[in-house]
C-alpha cells in the first residue's frame, strides 16, 4: 500500500510540474505574440468535465485520434487542458478537445485545466488560432473558421460572400461546400473581393450541383477570369453561355493543355491560372462568330510577374 501511495504521489507531483511548465510556456507565447489573451489571469484548477463546452471555432473532431488516446491512455502523458472561464460559469475548451472527449469516454468526471479568466469569445478564437496555426494537424479550414470567430477582417469578408451565395465550409464531394478555402483567400489577395464575389455567384447560378468546379485549379481560373471580365460581363450572362458546359470536361481540357501540370499546388501560378482562364474563355466563345462583339478577348499580360 505504501508503494502504491508513493507512486501516486510521484505521479501527482509530475502532473503539477508539467502543468506549471505548460502554464509558463503559454504565458511566454502570449507575450511574444502580443496577443490580447496575454492579459487573461491564469490558474490551474480541477474542473468538472460537465462544465466544459466546445465552441464552433474549434476544429472538427478526429475520432481516430480520440480512439488512439483512449486505447493508449496514460494519465502521466495527459498534460492539462486549457479552458476559458466565462461569466455564465461554463469553461470553453481552447486546447485539448480530443483529450477531453477521450476522458469522457473513459469515465472521468474532472480534469486539471489551465483556466484563463476575462476573455471574450473573439479572444478565445484568436487564442485557439494562434496556438494551433503552426501545428501540422490543423487544417486551413480550421484556421479560417477560428479567424472568422476572432473577427479577422479578411476572413469575415470571405465568409459574408460565401453566405450570400449559399456556400459553406465542407468536405470535397459535396455541392456548394468549399473544401479549398485557401483558394478563396488567394482569390481575394491576388484579384480582390469583386473577383471572389463574381466567382462564387457564377458557380451558384451556373453549376450549383457540381463539385469539380470547386477544385482549387478551377477556382484559380475563375478568379483570373473575373479579374479580367467583371466590368464587361455579369454572372447571369456567364450562365447563359456556360450552363451547358460540363466542369469535368473543362478540367480535363486544363489538364491536357498543361500536360498534367495543373495541380492544387500549382493552381495559382501565372501560367496555370491563365491557362484555366483560357479554357473558360474558349468555352464561353464557342459558337460565337469571329467578329461578334460578344466574344471575349484574352491576352497574356507580359508585365505581370509569375
Amino acid at each position: 500500500m505504501a508503494n502504491k501511495k508513493t507512486r501516486a504521489q510521484r505521479r501527482a507531483e509530475y502532473l503539477r510540474q508539467k502543468a506549471a511548465a505548460e502554464t509558463q510556456t503559454i504565458s511566454q507565447t502570449n507575450r511574444r505574440e502580443n496577443s490580447e489573451a496575454k492579459e487573461a489571469v491564469q490558474q490551474i484548477r480541477l474542473i468538472p468535465l460537465t462544465s466544459i463546452v466546445t465552441e464552433e471555432y474549434q476544429r472538427v473532431l478526429n475520432m481516430k485520434n480520440v480512439a488512439g488516446i483512449v486505447r493508449d491512455f496514460d494519465p502521466a502523458k495527459l498534460g492539462v487542458l486549457v479552458v476559458s472561464h466565462r461569466a455564465d460559469g461554463t469553461y470553453s475548451i481552447l486546447d485539448g478537445q480530443h483529450r477531453l472527449t477521450a476522458l469522457r469516454r473513459l469515465g472521468y468526471t474532472a480534469a486539471n485545466c489551465i483556466v484563463l479568466e476575462g476573455m471574450t469569445v473573439q479572444q478565445e478564437a484568436d487564442y485557439f488560432r494562434r496556438q494551433n496555426e503552426n501545428k501540422q494537424s490543423l487544417r486551413i479550414a480550421d484556421t479560417f473558421n477560428a479567424s472568422v470567430w476572432a473577427e479577422d477582417e479578411e476572413s469575415m469578408r470571405i465568409k459574408e460572400i460565401m453566405d450570400r451565395y449559399g456556400f459553406r465550409l465542407g468536405k470535397s464531394g459535396q455541392p456548394m461546400c468549399v473544401c479549398a478555402i485557401g483558394a478563396l483567400q488567394s482569390i481575394v489577395r491576388q484579384f480582390g473581393d469583386v473577383a471572389l464575389e463574381k466567382t462564387l455567384e457564377s458557380i451558384a447560378v451556373t453549376w450549383p450541383r457540381d463539385t469539380t468546379i470547386l477544385r482549387r485549379e478551377m477556382l484559380a481560373g475563375l478568379g483570373e477570369f473575373w479579374k479580367r471580365y467583371a466590368d464587361v460581363l455579369t454572372p447571369r450572362q456567364f450562365e447563359a453561355r456556360m450552363q451547358a458546359r460540363l466542369p469535368m470536361e473543362l478540367f480535363q481540357e486544363l489538364r491536357r493543355r498543361t500536360q498534367g501540370k495543373a495541380t492544387p499546388g500549382t493552381a495559382f501560378g501565372k501560367s496555370i491560372r491563365f491557362t484555366a482562364c483560357a479554357v473558360l474563355v474558349d468555352a464561353y466563345n464557342k459558337g460565337l462568330r469571329t467578329g461578334s462583339r460578344n466574344r471575349l478577348k484574352l491576352e497574356w499580360d507580359l508585365t505581370e510577374d509569375e
